[in-house]
């Protein structure tokens, strides 16, 4: 049986636009009783091993000393690898392992930024991506008994794609190389510096690019969603450039760019794009899920590519019910022959 992996940002839900909205904060404590309610149900189906990724905070220890007395049989502990301090390398490099020792599923604890790092790493292994960040586009709130149990059949009761969907990824490609990506959105932002990591200034943004758009989302996405929402499984990204907010020709949309942080934008223009699509914007930086990265260098030709083959994500609903179906809940369960 393939071992379910879980990853934890410990410094998920923490970042600056703390301060300037009213985002709850995803406390240590918090995280810890959520992996200690997915060891449970993982425990509870079924599943042999679990190794969760190290940190800095030892969440993991913590969660599995916490979990210890109410397991049974499953093998449960600290993925062995080397780490830093906690940067975006050691959930890269997690997410590596996790995926070279053949995985059968991650569970990923954090926003957007979390997710993106697992994801370009990680392969083929399927996500289960749950929100303990700030926006969260692409991790949804869901509770972490439920995340183990949907792994847990997942694991068990699935196979192949069947409860499985593919994320579409946005590649920015420099003269037709690419030299990063995002899973949600990649803004331009009307400045010269990265300042603060974060986005959560609407005047800033110049142009934006979206590989989804839904109006129940938080952050720059949401201004897409408030727009014009695409469609799961649509095929399509969709392009928005700014203008000033009182230009008689552009389209005034309201968005929550944060928790409690509603703004107005103006849209000059806006277009659905499938494969590439130009970058207008000369001078600034890029931001990809809302974190500012990259500057922008005008000698370049930069273009954005709407990849519909981007990470795999396990369809929790779906996941579950294929478990019921074939009787993993019950007493006489029969494992599907491979």
């Amino acid at each position: 049986m393939k071992s379910v992996g879980i990853i934890v940002n410990p410094a998920a839900g923490k970042d600056l636009r703390r301060l300037v909205a009213h985002g709850a904060n995803s406390t240590h404590s918090e995280k810890i009783n959520a992996v200690v309610r997915m060891l449970r149900a993982l425990d509870a189906l079924g599943v042999e091993r679990v190794r969760i990724a190290p940190d800095p905070s030892k969440l993991g220890e913590r969660a599995i000393e916490t979990a210890a007395d109410g397991l049974q049989s499953i093998d449960a502990g600290i993925l062995e690898m080397p780490w830093l301090l906690g940067s975006r390398t050691d959930t890269e490099r997690a997410a590596t392992l996790m995926c070279e020792q053949g995985f059968g599923c991650i569970l990923v604890l954090g926003g957007d930024g979390t997710s993106r790092a697992v994801a370009s790493h990680c392969g083929e292994v399927p996500l289960i991506p749950i929100s303990t960040g700030t926006n969260n586009a692409f991790p949804r709130m869901l509770e972490g008994t439920l995340a183990g149990m949907a792994a847990a059949c997942l694991i068990r009761a699935a196979a192949g794609e069947e409860a499985l969907q593919r994320a579409p990824i946005l590649r920015l490609l420099a003269d037709g190389e690419e030299v990063s990506h995002a899973l949600v959105d990649i803004a331009v932002i009307d400045i010269l510096d990265t300042g603060a990591v974060a986005v959560w200034e609407g005047h800033s943004v110049s142009e934006l690019f979206l590989a989804q758009a839904r109006p129940d989302s938080i952050g720059l996405s949401a201004i897409g969603g408030c727009l014009e929402p695409l469609e799961q499984g649509c095929g399509e990204g969709l392009h928005l450039q700014f203008g000033a907010l009182d230009h008689p020709a552009a389209v005034h949309v309201t968005a929550p760019m944060a928790p409690g942080l509603v703004i107005r934008v103006a849209i000059s223009e806006h277009a659905r794009f499938a494969g590439r699509t130009p970058v207008h914007t000369s001078k600034g930086v890029f931001a990809f899920d809302g974190e500012r990265e990259l500057a922008v260098d005008s000698e370049r030709k930069w273009e954005v590519l709407f990849d519909p083959h981007g990470p795999r994500v396990v369809d929790v609903q779906r996941a579950l019910s294929l478990g019921i179906e074939r009787g993993l809940f019950r007493d006489d369960f029969q494992p599907p022959i491979p």
